[in-house]
């Protein structure tokens, strides 16, 4: 398969090495673990599988290359969200 454009290897290249340094916006991340082995083996697989699909890290900031890490959970529109689908069969 080739990638022409935007998803050519010179310009993913170019924008990692024009990528941003981190301006205070996000803080930089604390690099926590995750709170069990299978959390950990599940977030790897995950990763893992994106970028496999993806070309991409979902892991890493876009603007400082550092880890991301979970800040917030949007349970209440998820539980928004899944009200208005038709139940499972």
């Amino acid at each position: 398969m080739r990638y022409a454009g935007w998803y050519s290897n010179r310009a993913r290249g170019e924008r990692a090495k024009k990528a941003l340094p981190h301006d205070g916006l996000f803080p930089p991340s604390s690099g926590e673990a995750p709170a069990t082995e299978f959390a950990a083996r599940a977030r790897a697989t995950w990763a893992r599988l994106i970028r496999m699909v993806y070309e991409a890290d979902p892991l890493e900031c876009p603007r400082c290359k550092g880890p991301m890490r979970i800040i917030a959970l949007k349970t209440a529109a998820v539980r928004k969200t899944l009200a208005m689908l038709p139940p499972p069969e």
